[in-house]
């Protein structure tokens, strides 16, 4: 029997990988793969992301050889490499997975052109979503666009159970032969460069770990503690599920187990942690079915915002970026995020907030620095997110609902341990309670901190004129 390729992309693990289940189901033996195209070097990719994906891999080269195979490594336009391995190995089916964004729908027809020239099968399977985006619909079979019924609809939905991991891994013996054609990945594996964030670990057992240890000693706890930056409250497995080193059917399969041995308060903690992968397929289901959002507000009219530009965009995009903007949970996430590719979920919708509508820039100018520095930077989370807190998306945070960036300080890091953290100005400043969240209102000022970039009252005032003028133009 012809072998099969098992073309690795998104889903970069052993355990639970739907197409590496079934080509090892329907061949005697499989040939690893993974192709490094432009896109992973462009657009697609930035620095903690490629850190992220070269540990990653090779974790994944390490699991396979322990399972008596290999990993192949091919750069170029992934139609013609996989074409050309398929010819050289014999395989007649090539298996991946679905992929709705619009680059790996564009991927797929591509692969598909080329491998069907020569008679090889290119079969896609369900992997990096519980429910298929854009597959449920409402009542008037069109795409959801706001959460809480996309939700319930979602929570009702059938959804596989993992698959095991295999065993062993049979490759061709020609394939193993280290002779066999293979091109390193030089840039990418080990790719590190002066002054990169932290960013967390990739690969398989890095994911796994961190889901056994926030499965044990926060899912219960998860509804209370996960907007508090300052303390482990999440599971940090967003970079994770982006790369596909921790299987989602996995997560949801464990999360039941841990709601069937709760109490009432532990159950909905397990509950709200679903909720967050249900708005997970929630966003991916939007970019699959309205794939303009990735450079278009979902709300056209908000193509017409007076953003702010010129100089003084410049000027209040670098506070911004820089995490000097004067107020303390804004810099410590923009900070955080400089130094460790990831920030925590609370903080990103009111770093988001205050771009949009204290700073009054263009959503997509902060969308796309989080691409630049984050390690997981989704495209359908990233871009909905974004969306969400700026008030132009689909079911997005009303553009009136302006977060207080004093008050989020007061009520989620009360302490001020998460912004001590991160804003050195403020680590060994001798202050507590209001103070540290507005500390141009001290007494004595933290040395070396910058004033606020504007006041809050008048950026309110400011971002309501300009949505009132928005309105009026309908």
């Amino acid at each position: 029997m012809a072998p099969a390729i098992v073309w690795f992309r998104r889903n970069l693990r052993l355990d639970d990988n739907v197409p590496l289940d079934a080509a090892l189901r329907g061949h005697d033996s499989v040939v690893p793969v993974f192709v490094l195209d432009d896109h992973y070097l462009t657009a697609d990719i930035s620095p903690p992301r490629l850190r992220f994906l070269a540990d990653s891999l090779g974790e994944l080269e390490a699991g396979l050889a322990g399972k008596g195979s290999r990993l192949l490594f091919r750069k170029g336009p992934a139609g013609e490499a996989l074409a050309s391995l398929a010819r050289e190995t014999g395989a007649d089916a090539v298996y991946s997975h679905l992929d709705h964004e619009p680059h790996g729908r564009e991927l797929a027809r591509e692969v598909e052109t080329a491998l069907s020239g020569q008679g090889t099968r290119l079969r896609l399977l369900p992997d990096l979503h519980l429910v298929p985006p854009a597959s449920l619909l409402t009542e008037a079979g069109k795409p959801f666009t706001v959460y809480t019924p996309f939700s319930r609809r979602w929570r009702e939905a059938d959804k596989a159970a993992p698959v095991p991991g295999p065993v062993r891994v049979p490759t061709p013996p020609a394939v193993l032969d280290p002779a066999f054609p293979s091109i390193p990945m030089s840039r990418p594996r080990g790719f590190r460069e002066k002054g990169a964030p932290a960013n967390p670990p990739g690969g398989e057992r890095a994911g796994l770990g961190l889901w056994d240890a926030f499965r044990a000693r926060a899912l219960r706890a998860y509804a209370g503690a996960r907007d508090v930056p300052g303390i482990a409250g999440t599971s940090r497995l967003s970079p994770h599920l982006r790369f596909g080193t921790v299987g989602i059917r996995r997560l949801l399969s464990e999360a039941r187990d841990v709601w069937k041995g709760s109490d009432a308060a532990g159950r909905a903690s397990v509950d709200a942690f679903v909720g967050e992968l249900a708005w997970r397929e929630f966003y991916a289901s939007i970019l699959a079915s309205f794939p303009r959002v990735l450079s278009e507000s979902f709300r056209p009219e908000f193509e017409r915002f007076p953003w702010v530009s010129g100089e003084e965009a410049e000027k209040r995009f670098a506070a911004w970026r820089d995490g000097r903007t004067g107020y303390p949970i804004v810099d410590a996430g923009m900070r955080q995020l400089a130094h460790e590719g990831w920030m925590h979920n609370r903080v990103r919708m009111v770093v988001a907030s205050f771009l949009t509508k204290h700073l009054l820039l263009d959503w997509r100018r902060g969308e796309a620095l989080f691409r630049e520095r984050l390690a997981d930077g989704d495209p359908a989370s990233n871009n909905g997110g974004w969306q969400w807190s700026a008030g132009c998306g689909t079911d997005a945070q009303p553009f009136f609902r302006i977060f207080n960036p004093v008050l989020q300080g007061e009520r989620y890091d009360p302490d001020g341990a998460y912004a001590r953290r991160w804003v050195s100005e403020l680590a060994a400043w001798k202050t507590a309670g209001k103070d540290l969240h507005a500390p141009w209102k001290a007494a004595t000022p933290p040395a070396g901190y910058p004033p606020p970039v504007v006041d809050h009252a008048a950026a309110r005032a400011a971002a309501l004129a300009a949505f009132a003028a928005v309105r009026a133009s309908r």
